[in-house]
């Protein structure tokens, strides 16, 4: 038990011991081994929803740990702003026939098929299928830290080096950058069956539906616009 777990235990009406306690008087304390198995299930329950098979694994209570046996079930929850990450905390308590509260830690594990990236790739590199390859691997935490689908993949880029292996996550990828800045665009505006188009200079970069401003190259004129293509920009008229 982590000297945090010690500090959230509170104790009220309840017979507490560390020392090796006696088998007669073993009834008259609470199983910790049930505690364990509540904050597995409390945590499997939250995120029966998630992809792959979650697997919950309680970290062991201190064996010296007597708490007065509960007159029930105790009631489990998570704590308020519990991070359901690799790791989060489990709250149980009694407040039948005696009082306490303990919380538990619990390990989270993910089978899940992941995109694992096949070679090296370099920063802002467009990412393809021919790029990963899918594979069943049991990962820290759901399933949503990861990359699972190609689908995932279209229109992001790499936001940083990566090397071959590496299991990819959201946050390795990035749009990828359609249009950049200082290249000329043609600008389209349509509306009502009437299309109006001109061409233009890109005054930043832009990604896939971003707003990006661009300049008239006939009247100097700046527009802003959504990037709609790798070479057009659509105007609202």
């Amino acid at each position: 038990m982590t000297t945090l777990q010690k500090a959230l235990i509170f104790f009220s009406a309840v017979i507490v011991s560390l020392h090796p306690q006696s088998a007669a008087a073993a009834d008259t304390y609470q199983s910790l081994a049930e505690l364990q198995t509540l904050a597995e299930q409390q945590v499997l329950a939250a995120v029966s929803s998630s992809p792959g098979k979650v697997h919950a694994k309680a970290e062991p209570l201190d064996p010296r740990l007597h708490l007065a046996a509960c007159n029930g079930k105790p009631e489990v929850f998570l704590p308020s702003g519990a991070n359901l990450g690799s790791r989060t905390t489990v709250g149980v308590r009694c407040n039948n026939g005696t009082q306490w509260s303990i919380y538990i830690g619990v390990q989270i594990e993910t089978d899940t098929p992941v995109l694992v990236l096949n070679h090296p790739l370099t920063h802002d590199v467009p990412l393809t299928a021919t790029d990963v390859i899918v594979d069943q691997r049991t990962v820290p935490g759901l399933s949503s830290a990861y990359l699972t689908d190609v689908k995932q993949l279209k229109g992001y880029s790499t936001r940083r080096d990566l090397a071959s292996g590496v299991l990819l996550t959201p946050a390795m990828l990035q749009p990828t950058v359609l249009i950049h800045r200082g290249q000329q665009v043609t600008v389209l505006a349509e509306t009502a069956g009437i299309s109006v188009k001109a061409e233009a200079i890109a005054l930043s970069d832009g990604a896939a539906n971003s707003r990006i401003r661009v300049r008239n190259i006939s009247t100097s004129k700046e527009v802003e616009g959504v990037v709609d293509s790798d070479s057009v920009v659509r105007v609202a008229l």
